[in-house]
């Protein structure tokens, strides 16, 4: 009996070996045969000049290929052979959700599609399918392989210091670090909205389209330029301001995470993430609303993970002080977060009822009603404040536009793909809103702004409406297509078109960030002098050029999409470990990109949120979960 169960075992494991290896060929092939990485790599090789031999790049390809697809047996076979189906199942959700978005995104970049006849439909997703296995094979490990107390014990035995040290210290490394960018950008990267934005000031015309806190933050500096005899002096004040108020709030998350013993492989990683990433440092010295803005959600995150995963929202009068001010502030610098915030309250308010300790501590004022309380209290406050601004410059409400980039992106589509299809009285309908003598010219599929700016809306606002539901009833396909493909670098890692949607090119200073400095009137110029030149030099081919594009796994880390994925790994984690507690701070966060989902097109600056909190949180989620944790946080 027991030869026959040992030689089942043994079949078991033969057909096993077998799928697995089956698999990883398909998937491996499937991979080099939709990446752009690879046909990118084909193309460079075929150049002329660039390798005498052709033989080179199928070499190339031949020992990513035996490498993947051994790497991929190895994962698969773990996959198939986990004992415990629950980890199969949660991975293979997530699996079959990064797999779908790897596909479509492949299907809008080669068919701007994601639709097409039935037999193109049923090859992706056959293609989904297998993807989504080896997707799934590489997230088990994730969800699984949680081990907090490596790495806690050097840290146990060194020498500990006051956490104000560590703070002083870690922010201390983060400025020098930035200090060689500075002087190579000199005086500040002058650019994205900062023209827009000084023209309120310097016409006394202000408008609500960016939020006046910020206007008035920025503006507060020019006029210190205009005082001081130097547009461009007051533009390095803010350079150095902003340099130091994002140091300290990276410091502070890593001052927590060194009170929370985190292993210090982490927070050094963490350091050097904040220090060197150049999106990190070329921001900092950026005039965009986005990156104080960041720094806020960043510390928001942070204050409501330590008050509801660390203290189960017992939470004492700082941190009431704390949670007010960053509330506050995180509403007024960034118009679309009062929605965000709207939304994720309910949630967190839910789940703490339902997670958060005892009944007792559920009853306490500074308990989870404390919360509910203090988070009105902010709206209000915010409302003041944003009246007050308000009223106090004159400031006019900005246009609507915003809210509607994706509809208009949709009629766009719709006509530029379908105009001889879409029927007389209907295009006439259109023709109010989106004419025909400039939309073929002006359809951009990954940037709403062009139709955005000239389309006709406030004439007949209920009409534009009706005639958007209309069209969408009949092209409902291209209405998907339309909102996916302007999104697309949200979800797709491999995209690219959020890295060029302006332009590439260290002259124009347009790429994967912008770089150029905006023209401001006469007698008001900002002067750009790099005292570094080489450095601006080899930063423009990163973040001009797109140099990094040419890096393989490092330029993953670039893409917008995949802090988004980050987030969801940890949310994966938190769902399998049972600690459902922890999803509650990344609550703002989920309903912050449903937003980012109807902007106008995809920049890593709408995703710096994420770039700079969603690493933090992952290393506060890694100590927190005990090895065999599998418990609700009680």
């Amino acid at each position: 009996m027991e030869q026959r169960l040992s030689g089942m075992t043994a079949r078991k494991k033969k057909i096993i070996s077998g799928i697995s290896f089956l698999l990883a060929v398909i998937n491996i092939s499937l991979v080099v045969n939709m990446s752009r990485v690879f046909y990118e790599m084909m193309i460079t090789f075929s150049i002329p000049g660039i390798n005498a031999s052709p033989v080179v790049p199928v070499i190339i390809l031949a020992v990513v290929w035996l490498a993947g697809a051994f790497l991929l047996y190895r994962l698969i076979h773990g996959l198939l052979c986990q004992e415990d189906k629950r980890l199969v199942r949660h991975a293979m959700f997530w699996g079959a959700l990064l797999a779908a978005s790897y596909v479509m995104g492949v299907r809008l970049g080669t068919g701007e599609t994601i639709f097409g006849g039935a037999a193109s439909v049923l090859k992706s997703f056959a293609a989904a399918v297998c993807l989504s296995v080896a997707a799934a094979s590489c997230i088990a490990p994730l969800l699984h392989d949680q081990r907090p107390s490596v790495g806690k014990v050097p840290d146990a035995a060194g020498k500990r210091y006051p956490v104000w040290q560590a703070g002083v210290f870690y922010g201390v490394v983060i400025l020098l670090c930035w200090l060689p960018v500075f002087l190579a950008y000199y005086p500040s990267v002058f650019a994205y909205d900062a023209e827009g934005q000084l023209y309120q000031v310097i016409a006394g015309d202000y408008s609500t389209h960016h939020p006046l806190l910020h206007t008035l933050f920025l503006g507060a500096f020019f006029r210190l330029g205009e005082a001081l005899g130097s547009y461009s002096a007051g533009m390095a004040v803010h350079s150095v301001v902003q340099m130091f108020l994002m140091a300290c709030a990276f410091a502070f998350v890593l001052s927590y995470l060194y009170k929370k013993e985190i292993p210090r492989w982490q927070r050094f990683l963490l350091l050097a993430f904040y220090a060197l990433f150049p999106t990190n440092s070329v921001l900092a010295l950026s005039t965009t609303k986005d990156v104080l803005f960041s720094a806020l959600v960043l510390l928001y995150t942070i204050v409501l993970y330590e008050m509801i995963c660390d203290k189960k929202m017992r939470i004492n009068a700082k941190e009431v002080g704390a949670y007010m001010v960053l509330s506050v502030l995180l509403l007024l610098f960034r118009n679309n977060a009062v929605y965000a915030f709207l939304v994720s309250i309910p949630m967190v308010y839910a789940g703490c009822r339902k997670w958060c300790g005892t009944e007792e501590n559920r009853q306490k004022t500074g308990g989870v009603r404390g919360y509910l309380l203090l988070s009105v209290a902010a709206l209000i406050f915010f409302a003041v404040c944003s009246m007050g601004l308000r009223t106090a410059v004159h400031a006019h409400s900005g246009s609507p536009r915003e809210m509607l980039s994706v509809p208009l992106q949709q009629m766009a589509r719709t006509r530029v793909k379908e105009e001889q299809q879409i029927e007389p009285e209907l295009r006439q309908e259109l023709d109010k809103y989106i004419p025909a003598e400039w939309v073929f010219a002006a359809y951009d599929p990954h940037l709403a702004d062009p139709v955005k700016n000239r389309a006709v809306i406030h004439d007949d606002p209920a009409g534009l409406i009706k005639t958007w539901i209309r069209l969408g009833i009949k092209y409902p396909a291209i209405y998907v297509d339309a909102f996916l493909d302007n999104c697309v670098g949200y979800w797709y890692l491999e995209d690219i078109s959020h890295a060029q949607i302006y332009g590439i090119g260290t002259e124009s200073g347009f790429g994967y960030l912008s770089t150029d400095t905006r023209i401001m009137p006469a007698g008001c110029e900002i002067v750009p002098y790099s005292y570094l030149p080489g450095l601006r030099r080899l930063m423009e081919k990163i973040v001009s050029d797109n140099a990094y594009q040419r890096i393989p796994v490092l330029r993953i880390v670039f893409a917008p999409a995949f802090y988004w994925w980050m987030l969801c790994m940890y949310m994966a984690v938190a769902l399998y470990h049972k600690k459902y507690i922890m999803i509650l701070p990344a609550a703002f966060l989920v309903a912050y990109y449903l937003t980012l989902l109807l902007s106008p097109t995809v920049l890593i600056r709408y995703m710096y949120p994420f770039v700079v909190t969603v690493p933090a949180i992952y290393c506060c989620q890694y100590h927190d979960l005990p090895k065999n944790g599998s418990e609700n946080i009680q």
